[in-house]
């Protein structure tokens, strides 16, 4: 009972972290957006007041295609955002985020001890997948590459080539926590648990939420940084 007692603090620690963090990523990423849109508007100002036209007309109307134009890019920006996903494309924009999943599955191994049920799910669940994934030689590898190649077709359609680059972004932030993994000095098992059960935590949230916002047709491009960054990676189109 007392070590139940102590997995469940530090399970209540992990989330508390996971809360914390996805606060600073989103305060900044904010904190970008602003730096970023701030000169662009003070550039559109300048250029605006700086035009000279020999009549009125002239300059109302180039302000006028002006405002229409950048209108048109706004709308096309909550286009992207607000896209939705249509038919089939819902269930394979799903299947990316099997990478990630099996790849950060270590992650919950402490979360399976303290509750067996929650592994056997896991184990239904993952365990076909796993089976296949781990029984092909370079599978990790030629997951990645090719997830990345088709991420960067125009022919595909652009919310599953978003799931796809989201997926691989995932996954390549699992590398930098079994980085720790390896150093020279052994950690405390504290710190260890409570790091993966975080992990772990972080994990089935992003996933999560894509999977229910795809099933639901609406595009998961509201994780703080990891949206960010595949929305740079494949482009406005």
């Amino acid at each position: 009972m007392k070590l139940l007692q102590i997995h469940l603090l530090r399970s209540l620690f992990a989330i508390a972290l996971l809360l914390l963090l996805l606060d600073c990523c989103e305060g900044f990423v904010k904190s970008i957006r602003a730096r970023t849109i701030r000169p662009n508007l003070s550039c559109q100002d300048a250029a605006s007041t700086t035009s000279i036209s020999p009549s009125w007309s002239g300059t109302t109307t180039r302000r006028r295609t002006r405002s229409i134009s950048n209108t048109g890019g706004l709308s096309m920006m909550n286009n992207n955002n607000q896209a939705e996903i249509q038919g089939s494309d819902r269930i394979v924009s799903c299947i990316p985020y099997l990478l990630p999943l099996m790849d950060g599955d270590r992650y919950g191994r402490f979360l399976f001890t303290l509750l067996p049920p929650l592994g056997m799910a896991d184990t239904l669940l993952l365990g076909p997948f796993k089976f296949i994934y781990f029984s092909i030689p370079f599978a990790q590898f030629l997951a990645f590459i090719g997830l990345s190649f088709l991420s960067r077709n125009p022919e595909i359609p652009r919310p599953i080539r978003f799931n796809m680059q989201q997926a691989l972004v995932l996954d390549i932030l699992l590398i930098f926590p079994s980085l720790l993994g390896r150093l020279p000095f052994a950690m405390p098992r504290v710190l260890v648990e409570s790091g993966s059960n975080f992990i772990f935590y972080a994990l089935v949230a992003c996933v999560g939420y894509a999977l229910v916002s795809n099933l639901s047709g609406k595009l998961p491009n509201q994780i703080p940084v990891v949206s960010e960054a595949s929305e740079l990676q494949i482009g406005p189109f």
